[in-house]
């Protein structure tokens, strides 16, 4: 299928990978089949926002893309990006539209200024206000606050600023570097033509030490910005403790969410990945198919060929009207896994061929 960008960047991109001491082997497998990005290897996991702004103090570029490792681009989503920014005024940074596994809108991809009342209801389960719903998903608009997941920044902002606040951990960091970045005098823009599939979740256990890091960082936030607003931010307090102690009852013990069909539509022209199918599902009835189409939605499960589709023709067909209520998976190049995610709220599954 060739490279993830389009030809036209190719040439003006540098990837650094800032690994926070994962046992998986991934930076030897990129030393191994990427040698032109740059990996650092932390020797323990130092948190979202200092990892990210030591691969910022080596990149080169005027750009800067943050970005997850369980997300996935089209190969046209950083030139439509970098053609957006250079035409804007004041640009500070920019935020893509997220959807899911199953081609579900994320909602935070365009959220409001989380004030002490906006952040209490959402707390409580209301977030009318929370997300900036007044804005169109497919639109492209001046909003708040930007997610971490994908955040393209200009570098001298970026540095003008200070980079992310290295005292959040995890989660709340993009929501106090955009919250800086206007206060700085620039503008934060969600670009909502641009999609980019985000396996929400997938680097996370939901666990009490996520609980405590994904509500811990609200308090870390309004301490940092609003010292006077003492009672207040008690009550926040309060509530976040409150909630963290219940979340950690319900906890999920199954995060995996097993796989089960009779009949699956493969979505490629390879016989070789067709076969490998078949043998790891003897009992499924498999059709075979070279584009999405309405005999489609009648199956259990679709399976996107990554040699045969563009990144851009699975995310496109992962959000397909067609297979709205059916569930997707993508095959690797090399035809030894396939991998997918049917919920933003639960952890999805990578299965060996």
């Amino acid at each position: 299928m060739g490279s993830i960008f389009s030809s036209d960047i190719i040439d003006q991109i540098e990837v650094i990978v800032v690994d926070n001491a994962s046992s998986d082997g991934s930076c030897d497998m990129l030393k191994d089949d990427f040698p032109e990005v740059t990996c650092i290897q932390n020797k323990a996991n130092v948190g979202f926002g200092k990892a990210n702004n030591k691969g910022v103090s080596i990149a080169k570029g005027d750009y800067i893309l943050i970005l997850n490792p369980d997300t996935m681009l089209g190969e046209t989503s950083l030139s439509q990006m970098l053609n957006f920014c250079k035409n804007q005024k004041e640009f500070g940074a920019a935020g893509v539209q997220f959807i899911d596994g199953s081609g579900n809108f994320l909602p935070e991809s365009k959220r409001n200024f989380p004030t002490l009342k906006v952040a209490g209801a959402k707390l409580l389960g209301y977030s009318k206000y929370y997300y900036a719903n007044h804005i169109d998903k497919e639109s492209i608009n001046k909003v708040d606050i930007l997610t971490g997941a994908f955040m393209f920044v200009k570098r001298e902002v970026y540095e003008e600023i200070g980079g992310f606040d290295e005292e959040f951990f995890m989660y709340g960091e993009d929501i106090d570097l955009s919250y800086r970045i206007s206060k700085a005098g620039y503008k934060n823009h969600y670009v909502g033509n641009i999609k980019v599939l985000h396996f929400k979740g997938e680097s996370t256990t939901k666990d009490r030490f996520y609980l405590t890091n994904f509500y811990g960082a609200l308090s870390i936030f309004y301490k940092k910005h609003f010292p006077n607003s003492a009672t207040a931010y008690s009550l926040i307090n309060m509530l976040i403790r409150v909630i963290i102690s219940i979340k950690s009852i319900s906890i999920s013990k199954e995060d995996m969410l097993p796989s089960k069909f009779d009949q699956c539509a493969y979505i490629g022209n390879d016989m070789q990945g067709l076969k490998k199918l078949k043998q790891k599902f003897p009992q499924v009835d498999f059709h075979f198919t070279q584009k999405f189409s309405e005999n489609c939605k009648d199956q259990d499960l679709v399976f996107f060929d990554i040699n045969f589709l563009s990144y851009e023709h699975i995310i496109k067909g992962i959000c397909d009207p067609y297979l709205k209520k059916v569930k997707k998976r993508i095959l690797d190049p090399g035809y030894t896994f396939y991998l997918g995610s049917d919920q933003a709220q639960n952890r999805g599954e990578v299965v060996n061929l």
